[in-house]
């Protein structure tokens, strides 16, 4: 996949990918991406058209949603019911919970917590105020992506680099080993598939920006 995004293009994106498992959309953002915002976002990602394909298979089910549900009220309270099965424990143990602890010890604030925790106080991060999550939640993750990938966009080329194989470690190691898990739950469980095509979105990102590392 052709890593195409500017390092400013792939901040925002993460950040947008990081509000999107951390928080049920409002009325105003459902109305929004349902509107020329939502086709101006996609298009944004024309260079890297595997991200665009998702983006755009976001935009298609959330729009399906609100047509469904009549309004942008209606669309939302539809989508916080989801997020809710999907993401809040109403799912079961089974369900596509966002914390890496879950996936490695079957448990929330395991052991990924405290080195997600760790990771942050190390990089100068911190969780927005208001958000009750542990470290290792997967929006959490993608927001310190996106932090350290607008510091990248903004140093030196020696600097951009290393906050780069800082990224990379950490997408490496703290998230992807269990991602493929995650992302079948949420496809199994998002019949209508705006959480689905998210899931796939973030997994593409990963996948183009931060590959796998390479030794020797």
């Amino acid at each position: 996949m052709s890593q195409s995004l500017s390092t400013a293009n792939r901040a925002h994106l993460l950040a947008w990918l990081s509000s999107v498992f951390l928080r049920e959309p409002g009325a105003e953002v459902v109305g929004l991406l349902g509107e020329e915002q939502g086709d101006e976002a996609v298009a944004a990602l024309h260079a890297s058209p595997a991200l665009a394909v998702e983006a755009q298979e976001m935009l298609a089910a959330l729009r399906a949603i609100r047509t469904r549900e009549g309004s942008d009220a209606n669309a939302a309270l539809a989508l916080a019911g989801r997020f809710g099965t999907l993401f809040l424990g109403a799912g079961g143990p089974n369900a596509a919970h966002p914390y890496a602890s879950v996936y490695e010890e079957g448990r929330t604030h395991g052991a990924a917590s405290g080195r997600a925790a760790a990771f942050l106080a190390t990089n100068d991060l911190c969780v927005d105020e208001g958000v009750p999550e542990p470290a290792d939640h997967l929006g959490i993750q993608l927001a310190a992506l996106a932090e350290l990938a607008e510091r990248e966009a903004a140093a030196n080329d020696t600097a951009a680099a290393e906050l780069r194989q800082i990224q990379e470690v950490f997408a490496e190691a703290e998230i992807k080993p269990w991602f493929g898990t995650f992302r079948d739950r949420v496809t199994r469980d998002d019949a209508d598939g705006y959480y689905a095509a998210a899931a796939r979105l973030t997994e593409a990102v990963l996948d183009a920006y931060y590959a796998p590392i390479r030794t020797g």
